[in-house]
């Protein structure tokens, strides 16, 4: 990657020292995707930011547009959500609400709507996006992309039953194209919308409707869903047993899959339902491997993030005397193994 990145700006460069727009244009696109790639989001964004400049002196609206769309993007990646929204708002002013920029823009602000958790907001703004996009011919995969955001916003909003359609929708969509990962993962939304709406039995049939599936595919990430959507169901009817069994093998796939996100919230439930049964032991290890493991996947930091405040809650809840023989007995017990 750092090759690649030298090669860019070495040719950028060049093309400042050419003195020629066009050129120049074109070579910070291009540094401005190596720089992504290598984590330099702010970077980028300046550099897409300087190119939309240019094509606006030469009077080029659409690269104008679609520059200062990709511009957008990377400033919500930054958590900036004002210019984002003022740089997508742009983007459609340009492209006059019309084609794939559009689509694009419109899809951006849904995203941002999302992140300042206005569901209904970002509701409507992807079914701009797909309006958009029947005029200029979405391809298929894109509107399961779109449907998927949109049923996101709509649960957001509480409005359930619209989700399930969508993401229904979704699925026959990833079916007929044969993306069987895509079509599970549009089913563990569903089963989840069907759970946060209040009908449990309906998330039930979807479960099983997708591990089948799953399980012949190895898909180990939707495994660690569907597992941990059993767990959520098995402590409703009080059977905590059954609960902290598939939050276990929840955890498992998680890992075998490299998936952070539930491996995560596994980690939390099997120290949750341990600590209920009154095993310390268990409940703390559960979060010190779960941090361990996830510095080593993501680094030190988003591991600190992700478990040091339910070990600081554990600690005042138990005692600091209780919690600390029990961090000794781990800590001995991890030395000899």
């Amino acid at each position: 990657m750092s090759d690649s990145l030298d090669t860019s700006a070495r040719q950028l460069s060049d093309a400042r020292q050419r003195g020629d727009a066009d050129d120049i244009a074109e070579a910070l696109a291009q540094h401005a995707n190596h720089l992504l790639q290598s984590g330099r989001t702010g970077d980028a964004r300046l550099e897409l930011d300087e190119a939309a400049a240019i094509h606006r002196a030469r009077g080029r609206v659409y690269d104008e547009a679609r520059c200062t769309q990709m511009a957008a993007t990377l400033c919500r990646f930054e958590g900036k959500l004002d210019e984002a929204k003022e740089r997508s708002s742009l983007a459609l002013r340009l492209a006059d609400s019309k084609g794939t920029i559009a689509v694009s823009a419109f899809a951006e602000l849904g995203e941002i709507a999302l992140a300042q958790g206005k569901g209904g907001d970002a509701a409507q703004a992807f079914q701009s996006a797909l309006d958009a996009g029947i005029a200029t011919g979405l391809v298929d995969s894109a509107r399961a992309v779109v449907l998927r955001k949109r049923a996101m916003a709509l649960a957001a909003a509480g409005q359930f039953d619209e989700a399930i359609r969508d993401l229904a929708t979704a699925h026959d969509l990833l079916t007929r194209l044969g993306d069987r990962a895509g079509a599970a993962r549009t089913l563990i939304e569903q089963a989840t919308a069907y759970r946060h709406a209040g009908r449990p039995e309906d998330a039930d049939a979807i479960v099983q409707q997708a591990m089948d599936p799953a399980v012949h595919a190895q898909d180990h990430a939707a495994l660690a869903d569907l597992h941990l959507l059993r767990s959520a169901r098995a402590l409703d009817r009080h059977d905590a047993a059954a609960a902290l069994a598939s939050a276990e093998t929840a955890r498992t796939h998680a890992l075998s899959a490299n998936a952070p996100t539930p491996y995560v919230a596994a980690a939390h439930a099997i120290s949750q339902l341990a600590e209920a049964a009154r095993d310390q032991f268990r409940a703390y290890e559960a979060l010190a491997v779960g941090w361990a493991t996830l510095s080593d996947l993501l680094g030190r930091d988003m591991a600190r993030t992700a478990f040091e405040p339910a070990l600081a809650q554990m600690r005042e809840r138990w005692g600091a005397a209780a919690f600390d023989e029990v961090k000794k007995t781990y800590e001995a017990k991890r030395r000899g193994a």
